[in-house]
């Protein structure tokens, strides 16, 4: 997907969707959106960033809260970054902010995931452009690249499911969906389970 340059007339705020975090500590991939986030803010220093996210059970800090600590230590202004540390994916994060407070906004997250994330966000009502960043660790053509690249178009399969023939009907091809991506992603397994209890 293409960047939307960081043109100050038309955003007015950057938001970072959150990922993984290891007790106050980002992933690789989430510090790839905080870095990416952080140089599209120093283009101006006048914009608002929004960091979004909320924490699975056992965890001692937010995904918004990590995220903030790492900006700040970017440079960003703290009284420019608004944390909204609730939500454990895409629709929850963007459902605990205001459309009209974001205006015209930049959508940080990763190059795989940024087609639906925009595409989300729109259909929710959001002046969304894309910005995916620059810095991934999922390089193409790496095995990684293509995982992640096969679980957001299965994720945009499950919206078009779910808007053609319910939520019933998607929640089921969702969980076979994430049984075969638990079968190529052990190490993900865990944070599906977590967050299908959460969604109980």
């Amino acid at each position: 997907m293409l960047r939307t340059p960081n043109d100050r007339h038309k955003i007015d705020s950057i938001l970072v969707l959150g990922t993984a975090q290891y007790d106050g500590v980002p992933s690789r991939q989430f510090a790839a959106r905080l870095r990416h986030a952080a140089k599209l803010w120093r283009l101006h220093e006048i914009q608002q960033v929004y960091t979004v996210g909320g924490k699975l059970p056992g965890d001692r800090f937010t995904e918004a809260e990590v995220a903030r600590e790492y900006l700040i230590k970017e440079g960003v202004d703290p009284d420019l970054i608004f944390v909204s540390a609730v939500g454990n994916d895409t629709v929850s994060s963007y459902e605990a902010l205001d459309p009209e407070k974001l205006g015209g906004v930049l959508i940080v997250t990763d190059p795989n995931h940024s087609y639906r994330a925009v595409r989300i966000a729109r259909r929710m009502g959001f002046d969304a452009k894309p910005s995916p960043t620059t810095y991934s660790p999922a390089k193409f053509p790496s095995i990684v690249y293509f995982l992640t690249l096969s679980h957001e178009w299965g994720g945009v399969v499950v919206q078009d499911v779910s808007r053609l023939l319910g939520e019933r009907v998607a929640d089921k091809v969702e969980a076979s969906l994430r049984a075969i991506q638990g079968l190529l992603r052990p190490s993900r397994r865990a944070r599906h389970e977590q967050l299908r209890r959460l969604k109980k």
